[in-house]
């Protein structure tokens, strides 16, 4: 049986009015929810970085007590060969050699760093 074509009255179609207000709707829950997900995103990034935080606070407290650890160590037994001036002379010197390089690697890094941005200064 040929189909008849249905009159355009009888047909329910919507409006451009409802076709806008439709896309306003969908759109508006898409970035509603957007924004919601942004927001548990970034909290859960607030409670890692406190975490990470939390821990290298913890870990550098340790390596802390584990160098004065390593120093008391190093008197006492510097101490019985070269008794307690000369232990705390020997622990002295050392810590004084170790900061004195300390240094002298950080001006190094930060002369470096001078040259690369003053370099890229003048590329640009």
């Amino acid at each position: 049986m040929p189909k008849h074509r249905q009159d355009s009255s009888e047909i329910d179609e919507p409006s451009l009015e409802e076709d806008f207000h439709g896309l306003f709707t969908s759109t508006r829950a898409a970035f509603d929810s957007e924004i919601e997900y942004q927001k548990a995103r970034a909290g859960m990034a607030v409670g890692l970085v406190l975490r990470i935080a939390g821990l290298t606070a913890l870990a550098l407290a340790l390596v802390f007590f584990l160098l004065m650890a390593i120093i008391m160590g190093s008197l006492l037994g510097l101490a019985t060969l070269v008794g307690p001036w000369g232990a705390m002379g020997i622990v002295v010197a050392l810590l004084l050699l170790i900061t004195f390089w300390s240094v002298l690697k950080v001006k190094r890094a930060i002369r470096r760093l001078i040259t690369l941005f003053s370099a890229s200064e003048g590329d640009a």
